[in-house]
């Protein structure tokens, strides 16, 4: 009987545990429980919002360098169509999706469709990174046209960046991406990422399957804000300029890397940065920041040590010096390029011809004044980093030895005078040259203009001063003279224009190692143009040449292209500008395109219009005070005519029609190389030319 009693004990005591269970899951954990089981089957998944676009500055037209534009992922739920509107219009449905994706024919994607209603697939995925226009065709689709709630179809937008212009400045503009175990950062993507990136948003998803979400509506869904806009001071003329001269030079030479850097000297707006390097594979890639790169600058720094002796008043630049090709310092022997020397000339004839002279002459100016020399250096701000790091990544620091430095030697000052023993990254060496070109106005060189919210100007990146006068007014109409001289009768004689005047350093120095100076050297040419009247100042610098070691055959030519074209386009810009205006004087102007959007632009600014009925796409002529405006028929299958149509109309006609379009130059169309008429062939290319 005890033992019967013990069984029943606790037999009983197990039923009343399970009793209190069942009242604590059912009363007091049924919130808890019912969250968890929702939490299995629907989550609130974040959206990433689209980044902000790059711009450039292109005569005043901005172009992106890199976009975010929308990709569209299909699916389609097959079970919320009715069974007879399916089964009667499955047919045609797979007919349509084989024309627009391709990979399927008619009769495997009907298999495809008629299998996954028998699975009861809510969530079949159709295609992914779909065009818009390629979205609008299928919303027209049979079934499919019905909606989502009838027709199943489900879109789910996302956004890629795309860059229209290739791998054109792709250092520059950069790269922002967090993986698992590291970030890849550099550039504009990487110092401007808190702008760019937006705000994330949030949307109710279902779970269908093993790791399958299907998008719920629901209030509390939240778009995504777009990132901020950023518009660069680049333009990708220039950019391309200085891109194709400095490959072409370094194929040439076989050398390891180079940059090219274009700046406006009135503003410090950076216009172009091109840098290259070498590959395994003997191909040149954007992949190293040699415009950062602080290094020896070699010969371009005697215009820094010239400066520096006429501001302390140790010498003139018609004062005569000696150049026997050889100068001894100490036991330190330092050699001209030309052997046999230079004989008796002026100091100015001395800078033109680059001779290491002024080794000498600095030498014996600051002979137990070392320090007075070194202040004079850094009274030109060339000790000073820009503060670029946000445009252009890591800014390298510039290296102007103190007197009591412990490296620095009793014959220091001869070699700080031809550019050894200190150490400026390229664009370093360009703010000064710019700073002379200006006038002495040293500017703080930029890359970025504005931050923009849509039309809203976030914030704004105007010109800034670093010093307003880096030395004297007469000391900068010496050394503006002796710099011409370089280019007319000096070292760089070879890079002299037609049209205009170019004025420049050159510049030659052996690439150190941690082991000492290597056989290998870095070749320069820093300097403006026009002369004259100085709108651009730029510098090149190739490193390890292999055919010629000298700036100004090796990165002279490279400058000389790089200011032939971009001066005769500001030629022809200043031309078209002036014509413009003489046009826009007597008559008002407009392009071809879509008559509403024509229309509403010229009523706005109280302009008359004059066409027959009710027009869609239409050709425009200006008349004495009034735009006359002819139908222009866009015919199905063919290709559109779009010449004189602003980009945004063109890119419609075209990409609705099943076109790739590739882009150059900004404005109106001019050229396309498809001709109208013609019989398209989806997915082909047509490339527009743009004045």
């Amino acid at each position: 009987m005890i033992r019967v009693a013990v069984v029943y004990g606790l037999v009983l005591l197990f039923g009343v545990a399970v009793a209190g269970k069942i009242l604590k899951l059912q009363f007091i954990d049924k919130g808890e429980i019912q969250s968890e089981v929702q939490q299995q089957i629907y989550d609130n998944k974040v959206i990433p919002a689209p980044l902000g676009n790059i711009y450039a500055d292109s005569q005043n037209q901005r172009i992106a360098l890199i976009q975010s534009v929308p990709r569209y992922t299909l699916h389609a739920d097959v079970m919320t169509v009715d069974s007879e509107v399916f089964f009667a219009k499955v047919d045609s449905l797979a007919y349509h999706l084989s024309k627009v994706f391709r990979g399927r024919s008619k009769q495997q994607w009907k298999s495809d469709l008629l299998l996954q209603r028998d699975k009861g697939n809510r969530f079949y995925r159709i295609a992914r990174k779909v065009k818009y226009d390629e979205l609008e065709k299928v919303r027209s689709f049979p079934i499919f046209r019905k909606g989502r709630y009838k027709g199943g179809l489900i879109v789910q937008e996302q956004n890629v960046r795309v860059r229209p212009y290739g791998m054109l400045a792709k250092k520059t503009i950069g790269k922002y991406k967090e993986l698992d175990n590291h970030t890849v950062s550099y550039g504009l993507e990487a110092g401007y990422k808190e702008y760019l990136r937006g705000v994330e948003g949030y949307k109710l998803m279902k779970r269908i399957g093993a790791n399958q979400w299907k998008p719920i509506d629901s209030e509390i869904n939240v778009e995504p804000r777009n990132g901020y806009d950023l518009y660069t001071s680049l333009d990708v003329n220039i950019q391309d300029v200085a891109e194709a001269a400095l490959l072409k030079q370094l194929e040439n030479q076989r050398a390891q890397s180079g940059c090219a850097i274009l700046m406006e000297v009135k503003t410090g707006y950076v216009k172009a940065v091109a840098n290259l390097k070498r590959g395994t594979d003997g191909k040149y890639y954007e992949n190293i920041d040699v415009a950062n790169m602080a290094t020896e600058p070699g010969s371009t720094f005697k215009l820094a040590s010239l400066i520096t002796l006429l501001e302390d008043q140790k010498l003139r630049v018609t004062d005569s010096v000696e150049m026997p090709g050889e100068y001894l310092f100490y036991d330190q022997r330092l050699r001209d390029s030309r052997p046999e020397g230079y004989g008796k000339n002026t100091v100015q004839y001395a800078f033109e011809v680059s001779s290491n002279v002024f080794s000498k002459l600095v030498f014996d100016a600051y002979q137990g004044e070392e320090q007075m020399f070194v202040d004079g250096l850094r009274k030109l701000g060339i000790d000073q980093p820009m503060g670029i790091d946000a445009e252009l990544g890591q800014e390298g620091s510039p290296m102007i030895k103190n007197a009591d430095h412990k490296e620095f030697s009793g014959i220091s000052t001869a070699w700080m005078a031809i550019g050894y023993e200190s150490k400026m990254t390229p664009l370093q060496t360009l703010a000064l040259y710019n700073a002379v070109a200006n006038n002495g106005c040293a500017m703080r060189p930029k890359l970025v203009k504005e931050i923009r919210n849509g039309v809203e100007i976030v914030e704004r990146f105007d010109p800034e001063v670093m010093n307003p006068q880096i030395c004297s007014k007469e000391t900068i109409g010496i050394v503006r003279e002796c710099l011409e001289g370089v280019v007319h009768r000096g070292t760089a004689r070879n890079i002299r224009a037609r049209g205009f005047k170019i004025a420049g350093k050159t510049g030659t120095a052996k690439i150190a190692s941690s082991k000492g100076y290597t056989s290998k050297y870095q070749a320069s040419f820093c300097g403006y143009f026009p002369a004259d009247e100085p709108k651009y100042s730029c510098i090149v610098v190739v490193s390890g040449p292999t055919k010629n070691i000298y700036g100004a055959v090796v990165s002279g030519t490279v400058f000389k292209e790089i200011a032939d074209k971009v001066y005769s386009a500001d030629l022809e810009v200043s031309k078209k500008r002036k014509i413009d205006k003489q046009l826009a004087a007597k008559q008002p102007a407009s392009k071809n395109g879509s008559a509403k959007d024509l229309i509403t632009v010229l009523n706005h600014f109280g302009v008359q219009t004059n066409q027959s009925g009710k027009l869609d796409w239409v050709a425009t002529t200006a008349q004495k005070n009034a735009v006359q405006m002819r139908e222009r028929r866009i015919a199905k299958q063919t290709v559109p005519n779009v010449l004189g149509m602003g980009l945004s109309d063109a890119l419609y006609l075209l990409e609705t029609a099943g076109l790739t379009v590739r882009v150059t130059g900004s404005g109106t169309v001019r050229k396309q190389s498809l001709a109208k008429g013609v019989k398209i062939n989806r997915g082909s290319q047509i490339d527009l030319e743009l004045m």
